[in-house]
C-alpha cells in the first residue's frame, strides 16, 4: 500500500479550510508549502474543502477518480436570533452564502478539468439551518419563485446533483410525525419537490453501507477508497458487514426526540492509509444512548483528520472519541463564539504526545469584526514567545523526546514571525493579504 501524503492549509479571509491528500508522489515539507495556493486536483488526489461562509457547514470533495460530493450547505441567516454570534458573512456580505459556495465549487471543478456545474453526490446530514439553510431577509427567490434559495436549495438551483441523500427521505417523519413542521423545512421541502430543481435521484441514508457513495468514473483504479456510512437516525453500524443496531430505547419523551442533532448522518472516508471523519452534529455529552460519539469513536478507530462534531461545542468532542480516533488534525466549522469551547479544545490539543493541528477559520476575524488591531498581534506574539522560552526548561525533566518537541515548536514560532521581525504571524498575514488582493476563485 502506497503512502498518502496530505496537508491542511487555511485561507482565513477567503473562508477556506482544505484537506488535500496525495498519492503516488512525494510531498514537500510543510514549510515549503506555507502560504502557497492549493494546487489543482489531479487524478489520484483526494481533495476535501471545508468552505466557511460564517453561516454554517459545507464540505466539498473531489474524489480520486473525479467523482464529486458535497456534505451540507448551511446558511443560518442574518443571525439576529444569535446574541453570541461573532462572524459576519464571509468573505463579503455582497453575496449570500449559497452564492459563495456555488462560485467556489465551480472554480475548483473547472480548475480540475471536471464538469463545472455538476455534483455526483449531495449529503445533508440533518435539518438545521446551519446545515441546510433557512429563508431570511437576504434570501433570493428560486428561478421559478416557488421557494427561497438558501444553503442547499441555492446549490440545487445552480448545480446538477446526480444523487441527493438526506436522513428524512422518503417520508420525512422520523422520529415522529410532524417533526418537519416549520418554515425552514417547508422551504427545504418545496425545493426538493420542485420539478425544476436540478436533482436527478433522491434516496435515504443507508447506515452500514459502503456502496452508497462510490467512485463513479474509475473505481477499479482505486481499490483502497471507500466511504462508509456509520450512523443516522438512532441507528449505528456495528463494524461488522452491514449489520446495525438501533440505540433509542422505548418511551423517550418527545422533547428529547426533537433534538435534531441526535439524528445526524455520519460518514468516514478511507483512502489507503488516510482516514477522514465527518459526523455532522452528533453529540457526546450525555451518559445515555444520546452519547453517539463514544460508540462512533470505538467503531472508526484512528483517524487522520476529524471534522469536529457539533462545532466542538461543550456537548461534543468528548474524551472517548478524541482518544479513540487520535486524530492529527481537527477542522472546526465556526460561526459562534462558542465554536470551539475550552474543554473540547483542551481535549483535542492534549490528547497525545504528538503535535495536533486545529483549524477554525474565521475566529480571529470574528472576534474583531474583520479588523484585527495591531495591538492584538503584538500582545499575541509576546505571549507566544514567552511560552516558547519557558517550554524548553519545563521539558527537561520529561526527557529528550519532549525537549525535541519544544525545539520544533520554537523553530515553527520563529518561522511564523520571520525571526521576530513581524508582529503578524505568517499563518495569517501571507494568506490574508493574498486573499484581499486576488480573488481568483470568485
Amino acid at each position: 500500500m502506497k503512502k498518502i501524503y496530505y496537508r491542511i492549509p487555511m485561507l482565513m479571509a477567503a473562508a477556506l479550510t482544505a484537506v488535500t491528500c496525495y498519492i503516488e508522489k512525494p510531498f514537500p515539507d510543510d514549510e515549503e508549502l506555507m502560504g502557497e495556493q492549493l494546487p489543482a486536483w489531479q487524478t489520484g488526489y483526494l481533495d476535501i474543502h471545508h468552505i466557511s461562509t460564517g453561516r454554517g457547514n459545507c464540505t466539498f470533495m473531489i474524489l480520486p477518480d473525479g467523482t464529486t460530493m458535497m456534505v451540507d450547505a448551511g446558511d443560518l441567516g442574518p443571525g439576529d436570533d444569535y446574541k453570541r454570534e461573532i462572524m459576519s458573512r464571509v468573505p463579503y456580505t455582497s453575496r449570500t452564502p449559497g452564492e459563495w459556495i456555488v462560485r467556489y465549487v465551480k472554480h475548483f471543478l473547472e480548475e480540475a478539468g471536471l464538469p463545472g456545474e455538476q455534483l455526483d453526490y449531495m449529503l445533508v446530514t440533518h435539518f438545521h439551518n446551519d446545515h441546510i439553510g433557512t429563508p431570511s431577509s437576504y434570501s433570493l427567490p428560486s428561478n421559478n419563485g416557488k421557494y427561497l434559495m438558501t444553503g442547499v436549495s441555492h446549490v440545487g438551483n445552480f448545480l446538477d446533483i446526480e444523487n441527493f441523500v438526506d436522513r428524512g427521505y422518503p417520508d420525512y417523519d422520523f422520529p415522529y410525525p410532524g417533526v418537519m413542521d416549520n418554515v425552514m423545512l417547508d422551504n427545504y421541502m418545496a425545493f426538493l419537490e420542485d420539478d425544476a430543481n436540478r436533482i436527478k435521484t433522491r434516496s435515504a441514508f443507508e447506515v452500514g453501507a459502503s456502496d452508497q457513495f462510490v467512485l463513479r468514473k474509475a473505481p477499479q483504479d482505486y481499490p483502497t477508497f471507500m466511504i462508509r456510512n456509520i450512523y443516522c437516525n438512532g441507528t449505528i453500524w456495528t463494524g461488522v458487514d452491514k449489520t446495525t443496531e438501533f440505540l433509542v430505547p422505548e418511551g423517550v419523551e418527545q422533547n428529547i426526540l426533537s433534538d435534531e442533532n441526535l439524528w445526524s448522518a455520519v460518514i468516514n472516508v478511507n483512502y489507503g492509509d488516510f482516514d477522514y471523519h465527518c459526523g455532522g452534529d452528533i453529540l457526546g455529552g450525555y451518559g445515555d444512548w444520546r452519547n453517539v460519539e463514544t460508540r462512533v469513536g470505538k467503531i472508526i478507530g484512528e483517524t487522520d483528520v476529524l471534522n469536529c462534531n457539533h462545532h466542538a461545542y461543550k456537548d461534543a468532542m468528548n474524551a472517548d472519541i478524541v482518544s479513540s480516533t487520535r486524530s492529527q488534525a481537527y477542522v472546526i466549522p465556526v460561526w459562534d463564539c462558542y465554536h470551539p469551547e475550552e474543554a473540547p479544545l483542551a481535549r483535542m490539543l492534549g490528547s497525545s504526545e504528538s503535535e495536533k493541528m486545529v483549524f477554525a477559520a474565521g475566529m480571529v476575524d470574528g472576534y474583531f469584526d474583520g479588523d484585527v488591531p495591531m495591538d492584538f498581534w503584538k500582545l499575541l506574539a509576546l505571549y507566544i514567545c514567552s511560552n516558547t522560552l519557558s517550554s524548553l526548561p519545563w521539558a527537561i525533566s520529561f526527557g529528550e523526546g519532549e525537549i525535541q518537541v519544544m525545539r520544533n515548536q520554537a523553530a515553527q514560532v520563529l518561522w511564523w514571525y520571520d525571526d521576530m521581525k513581524n508582529a503578524v504571524p505568517a499563518w495569517y498575514k501571507s494568506i490574508y493579504e493574498r486573499a484581499h488582493s486576488t480573488h481568483t476563485y470568485m
